[in-house]
């Protein structure tokens, strides 16, 4: 009994002093973190290059020129006194060409002297000293596919096929066939100058661009400029031509019938490509 009673005594002052509390680490407040205050580098992304614009070519218009000096297409047929008569292939008769002269016109008292220019740009082909027929001349090239589109079909539907054994009149020389049979180009020729022309083979030309001037060398009578334009192959390669007289050679004469009577190199009016300026074409 009395061991019971001490243990109630003890149960009951423990009671009576509560807890013990259980200590713990003061709390420290967290430093505060600085703001950054640095302006952030901006991340680049990579930029597609700029690249120029892509210029448009447009190619130049279409244009011929004038063959002669004060002369516009307008007037040309007043001064026409010879036109072109194509003869058939073989053939060597008809008029290869264009004739333009004059006797009196303004202060003029003849064509001798005014200034030939080039119908259209291209490059010389061969200049031929006083030969006969053509006399002192000049021949330039220009290919068929730097004229306006419909002017080069209207070309092509005229140019005939070549018959098997052509029969040429007069004594022709054999020559060489072109090889450049699958490009054309638009051969035009000024005759009858009254001086040797100052170009080399392949020397550009420009249109309206200064050859010489009117004379009466060759086989002519009276001054005046033969203007003679045909279509044929690309790169005709000859150093001379002349015909009718015995001292040619038969390189001349046969380079003379290749051009004139073979087929291969075909008449064609001017006026074809003097109407086109008048056109304006540009396709």
């Amino acid at each position: 009994m009395k061991i019971l009673l001490i243990l109630l005594a003890a149960l009951l002052l423990s009671s009576c002093q509560g807890e013990v509390p259980t200590a713990t680490q003061p709390s420290v407040a967290a430093s505060p973190v600085p703001a950054d205050t640095r302006t952030p580098t901006p991340t680049l992304s990579p930029s597609p290059s700029v690249q120029p614009p892509t210029p448009t070519l447009t190619p130049p218009p279409f244009r011929v020129c004038s063959p002669l000096e004060e002369e516009t297409f307008d007037s040309l047929p007043a001064i026409l006194v010879n036109p072109l008569k194509i003869p058939a292939i073989g053939k060597d008769d008809g008029h290869h060409g264009l004739d333009f002269a004059y006797y009196q016109r303004g202060e003029r008292e003849s064509i001798q002297g005014i200034e030939i220019y080039a119908i259209l740009p291209g490059k010389i082909v061969l200049t031929l000293d006083d030969v006969i027929p053509y006399g002192y001349t000049v021949l330039i090239e220009t290919p068929l596919k730097e004229l306006p589109l419909s002017l080069q079909n209207e070309l092509l539907a005229a140019y005939q096929p070549i018959p098997e054994n052509v029969v040429y009149q007069g004594e022709c020389p054999s020559f060489q066939a072109p090889e450049n049979a699958g490009q054309l180009s638009v051969y035009h020729l000024y005759a009858h100058m009254e001086t040797l022309p100052s170009f080399l083979a392949g020397d550009p030309v420009a249109c309206g661009q200064h050859l010489g001037t009117v004379g009466n060398t060759g086989r002519s009578s009276n001054p005046h400029l033969h203007l003679e334009t045909r279509l044929g192959p690309s790169g005709l390669d000859i150093k001379s031509m002349a015909f009718y007289e015995a001292i040619y050679s038969e390189v001349q004469r046969g380079a003379y019938c290749l051009w004139r009577m073979s087929g291969y190199y075909q008449l064609f009016d001017p006026f074809l490509l003097f109407d086109a300026y008048g056109q304006n074409l540009t396709d």
